[in-house]
């Protein structure tokens, strides 16, 4: 398998794990991810762009504080801006996050369903599916322009096409 094969296989398996919708942010410097894949309804990236969540988004504050998984179960605490609740008025009631540094730079993805709970399996799945993913996109960065390239191609494709237009 190609590098292409091997991204297409990775987001093919997270999107079955998270039907609701995904984001996964690579190489994060300050704020800002070098590729973003979000597979989320339009109406929920619209809200959460022109709410400007990013930044109160519980998911998004533990996973630059912290390397691993948890659910938003477990990051209740941190919702002191109502993400949550927003989230669920968009069908998005459970969620795994993800974060990374092993490539030295933050990588961080939140994975959502709507009707049941992810299990600790499916969470370790996920974790190690966005590891590869973490892994692979660095392929990008440090050997292969033209898959930078694609990888650039599908970010901008999956983040900020409106399927209304």
């Amino acid at each position: 398998m190609n590098s292409d094969d091997d991204l297409k296989e990775l987001l093919l398996r997270l999107r079955a794990l998270a039907p609701a919708g995904f984001a996964a942010a690579f190489h994060i410097d300050f704020i800002t991810p070098r590729y973003l894949f979000q597979t989320y309804a339009w109406s929920w990236k619209s809200y959460y762009s022109t709410n400007g969540l990013v930044l109160k988004d519980p998911a998004v504050k533990w996973g630059f504080r912290n390397d691993g998984v948890a659910t938003w179960s477990e990051l209740v605490a941190l919702d002191t801006e109502g993400v949550f609740a927003a989230a669920a008025e968009h069908g998005l009631n459970h969620w795994a996050v993800v974060a990374t540094s092993r490539s030295k730079l933050k990588s961080i993805g939140a994975f959502s369903r709507e009707t049941e709970a992810f299990s600790s399996a499916e969470t370790e799945e996920i974790r190690g599916l966005f590891e590869c993913m973490d892994e692979l996109t660095r392929r990008g960065i440090d050997i292969d322009p033209e898959f930078d390239q694609m990888l650039t191609a599908l970010s901008v494709n999956l983040t900020h096409h409106d399927p209304r237009a």
